[in-house]
């Protein structure tokens, strides 16, 4: 049955404003003690999500209580009870991977042939139609300075089929606060939210690798995947005498369920030195990531969280410029029910850059999934002050 859209909104944020469990987690690594980034926290009972920032830390929210599950490529996945979380701050230790080493697997069929099947199977087994709540988390450098930030709730309502996506995207809250100027190329300022579901759920990021001439480009191979006896991994890297900007390629699968569980890549550094001619044209690029985490679980198969980082070097007014944007995106919820909305209420823009700032609660730290670290926030502080300094002077100019 389909409901209102005023349900879709109670349903996402009904845990706010009940009675949340709410407390701190930090990660770290058992033998460095170091915080671990870009952790996956899953909520077993509630499905919430969650992610790990640069100190290790997450701000969980649950709605009711529930084991966690934690998962990251390079350590053993675990499950804390949350009988264990008493603290406010409570500080987890996962185990890395690295004390043992992956082997290569011997196989029949060539691994750009297993990637296809295995990708055609994660397509056909993603589930749709699903409305994914996400929180959006955006910063862009200027010459290692961050200048500009925004963020947001969003909900992706996903329908269609595999073949055929179609997103329409609702805006819950967001912000953002900052000046941008002209050094930063309009294309690049945010990722485009219309088409970044289908790209990600029909895996496109990996379209590069898949045409048959692809095998004189890169060696591929398929590897035991040392924190899950029922993982392979498949590694797709440029040969060395391969020329331009090629990406190092990883892609974590079940291999039991033939399901793409993470998909990596990056390009190194050593290859981005030696680039001199890109599809960016006048740009030259210095860094370009990107990483998907799916999750399965029953017969949910979906999105957990993503992240994308692209960084160059422009000449702006007789002047060499250094600029860098990151993105994460966290599934911090989703329900497999569609709803009923006016077309008014569907964001049409490319990215939340422009949107004009709209919030009534501290999204950020409580139901966000994904907190900013200290240093972090004091930035966004900074320049949500120089926002205000420039609407002053709007409202009150000086005469």
């Amino acid at each position: 049955m389909i409901k209102k859209l005023t349900f879709l909104l109670w349903f996402f944020t009904s845990a706010v404003f009940s009675q949340n469990l709410e407390f701190t987690i930090i990660v770290k690594d058992f033998d460095t003690d170091l915080p671990i980034d870009e952790v996956t926290i899953t909520a077993l009972k509630t499905r919430q999500g969650f992610l790990t920032n640069k100190d290790g830390k997450a701000i969980v929210s649950l709605s009711r209580s529930s084991d966690l599950e934690l998962v990251h490529s390079s350590y053993k996945k675990m499950i804390v009870k949350f009988s264990t979380l008493d603290k406010k701050e409570n500080v987890v230790y996962m185990e890395p991977n690295t004390q043992q080493l992956e082997e290569y697997i011997i196989t029949k069929d060539h691994p750009q042939q297993i990637l296809k099947r295995i990708i055609e199977n994660s397509k056909d087994k993603i589930t749709i139609p699903i409305s994914l709540k996400v929180y959006l988390h955006e910063f862009y450098k200027r010459d290692n300075e961050i200048i500009f930030f925004n963020d947001g709730l969003i909900n992706f309502q996903i329908l269609g089929n595999e073949k055929n996506i179609k997103t329409d995207i609702l805006v819950e809250q967001n912000r953002a606060v900052g000046v941008l100027d002209g050094d930063i190329d309009p294309n690049i300022l945010g990722y485009d939210l219309n088409n970044i579901i289908e790209n990600y759920y029909q895996f496109k990021y990996l379209d590069e690798v898949l045409d048959s001439k692809a095998k004189k480009t890169y060696d591929f191979s398929v590897k035991t995947y040392p924190s899950n006896e029922d993982y392979l991994v498949i590694k797709i890297v440029p040969l060395p005498e391969s020329k331009g900007i090629l990406s190092d390629f990883m892609v974590v699968y079940d291999s039991n369920k033939k399901l793409i569980i993470e998909v990596s890549s990056y390009v190194t550094p050593d290859r981005l030195q030696t680039y001199k001619e890109s599809m960016f044209a006048s740009r030259k690029v210095y860094k370009l990531e990107f990483k998907n985490t799916f999750r399965q679980d029953g017969n949910y198969y979906y999105l957990a969280n993503s992240k994308e980082v692209i960084g160059f070097e422009k000449r702006y007014k007789n002047k060499e410029r250094r600029i860098e944007v990151k993105n994460h995106m966290v599934i911090t919820d989703f329900n497999k029910k569609t709803f009923e909305y006016s077309d008014k209420n569907v964001f049409k823009g490319k990215s939340l850059i422009n949107k004009r700032t709209t919030f009534f609660t501290d999204y950020w730290d409580f139901e966000s999934g994904f907190v900013s670290t200290a240093e972090e926030k004091a930035i966004i502080e900074k320049l949500g002050k120089g926002d205000e300094e420039i609407q002053n002077e709007v409202e009150n100019p000086k005469e």
